[in-house]
């Protein structure tokens, strides 16, 4: 009796030390990539290779993603053995590659256990909010450090922080907490980061759908068609007044249009590719990396060419169709992504695409979610 019950427990504790591993091979890469303290050395693409070989061959949906980003890898590499020489075409290649390699990554571990890693990434977007704020409030000087996009007056104030993985803050779960008290200081304390430091109008965006979608979802066709019209109207409004409420934001949105005119009229007619790492010198922005500037998907298409860039594109939506639990949410997803490559050169970074793939999840929101928004 005592041997089968050692056995039993002996058994219990193999099957625990197990899980435990597998959770730690699955989820470590999306929270070690988000630590706002390691993005200031490494990027986020330095910890692929290592989760790959963690990961090993894992389950059937994650060799199916390996064989589709191998399929991407493949179209990259043509472009890349086949396109003109530049300098800067290595590391613009070699920084895509190890992006696509991350998305398989990020599928397992959102498939695997997405309420724990919404949870997780919770908690993680608020330490890296506080700091956030303490690095805003005493002005430290982050010129040395790596992935930021940081905004000085001229007097030589910090005015707007923006890192890789604020866009983390559009997914805040705050049925992570019990008590309302703390659910809504949390959510003042995320809602502050993203509006008076990250100053993003894409991530506040996608932070106030993510909360509402839950309340979306569970109401009447009535109050659904509602809501859209009001968000519409909303929508339109802010178009017209936005020039008074942000000229900042409208100057910003003037300067995105002009690059778009520029690659539109750039466009040849026979489609050739430009390749890797080529730019335009007048839309550069960046000494080190001239090659990104915010209107990165329509750069791709000169990049890539337009059949390599729509090949890719459908690739990608297969990938979120991958870890969807319906086929309208990876489209949502997929569409929510696709438009960051409108907006800022960030559509390469591991943690916007594990954004997007968190959005509009109402398989671990409960009605703590709906009850504390205040």
């Amino acid at each position: 009796m005592d041997a089968a019950f050692t056995g039993n427990l002996t058994a219990q504790a193999a099957k625990l030390r197990r899980n435990y591993w597998r959770l730690l091979r699955i989820l470590w890469f999306p929270f070690v990539t988000n630590l706002w303290p390691a993005l200031l050395y490494l990027s986020q693409k330095a910890f692929v290779p290592v989760a790959l070989v963690l990961n090993g061959w894992g389950d059937a949906a994650y060799r199916r993603d390996l064989f589709l980003t191998l399929s991407i890898t493949s179209i990259g590499l043509f472009v890349y053995l086949t396109q003109p020489a530049n300098s800067f075409q290595d590391f613009h290649a070699l920084g895509f590659l190890l992006f696509v390699w991350a998305m398989p990554v990020i599928n397992h571990a959102v498939r695997g256990e997405s309420e724990l890693l919404l949870r997780g990434l919770t908690y993680l977007t608020i330490f890296n909010a506080l700091l956030g704020f303490y690095f805003f409030v005493n002005d430290v000087d982050l010129q040395e450090f790596r992935g930021l996009n940081r905004i000085e007056s001229n007097d030589g104030y910090t005015e707007r922080l923006f890192f890789e993985s604020a866009s983390l803050a559009a997914v805040f779960l705050l049925s992570t907490f019990r008590r309302a008290t703390i659910r809504v200081v949390a959510l003042v304390l995320v809602i502050s980061f993203v509006v008076f430091i990250a100053k993003s109008v894409v991530v506040i965006l996608l932070l106030g759908m993510n909360l509402i979608w839950p309340i979306f979802v569970r109401s009447s066709i009535g109050a659904k068609i509602g809501a859209a019209v009001v968000g519409a109207a909303g929508l339109f409004m802010i178009y017209l007044y936005l020039p008074v409420l942000r000229p900042d934001i409208f100057l910003s949105v003037l300067a995105k249009q002009t690059q778009l005119e520029v690659i539109l009229s750039l466009q040849q007619a026979d489609y050739q590719a430009w390749g890797w790492g080529a730019f335009v010198p007048q839309l550069a922005t960046s000494i080190e990396q001239p090659y990104q500037i915010e209107m990165q998907l329509p750069m791709l298409m000169l990049q890539l060419g337009p059949l390599a860039l729509a090949a890719i594109m459908a690739l990608t939506l297969a990938l979120f169709l991958s870890a969807a639990e319906s086929k309208l949410l990876a489209f949502m997803r997929a569409g929510v992504y696709f438009l960051i490559g409108f907006n800022n050169p960030w559509l390469l970074v591991p943690s916007w695409f594990l954004t997007c793939q968190l959005l509009f999840r109402t398989d671990v929101r409960d009605t703590r979610t709906v009850s504390a928004i205040p």
